[in-house]
């Protein structure tokens, strides 16, 4: 089924046309949506990790990316993705302690962080 869609400019007195088939447009819908979600998704990750390097930079002053090194070097310590390590972090802002293993880790990850890290 196709549609036509007029619009009549009057300051202009120009008119144009649109086109297009409906079943064609409901797959782009369809794929738009779904990037839509994925794109969600991936920003709310980002706004975890975001604010963990946030929390490290507030803890123990340092640059940007000295603070996204820092959880990476600690994910790989704990043998966990960024991401679980970054959410842990910003938990014990919320009241959730942190797992022995990665209390330990992040005592060792802090001195590795401000023997690398200027002053």
């Amino acid at each position: 089924m196709q549609r036509t869609l007029r619009t009549y400019e009057e300051r202009w007195s120009r008119k144009e046309s649109l086109v297009w088939d409906e079943s064609s447009s409901a797959d782009e819908v369809e794929t738009l949506r779904s990037e839509n979600v994925e794109l969600r998704r991936r920003l709310r990750r980002r706004a975890v990790t975001t604010r963990a390097q946030g929390v490290v930079m507030a803890l123990v002053p340092c640059s940007s990316e000295h603070a996204k090194d820092f959880l990476a070097d600690l994910a790989d310590h704990c043998g966990l993705p960024v991401r679980d390590v970054a959410r842990a972090l910003v938990g014990t802002f919320e009241g959730r302690p942190l797992t022995a293993k990665m209390q330990r880790e992040l005592g060792s990850a802090v001195v590795r962080l401000k023997g690398g890290a200027p002053a």
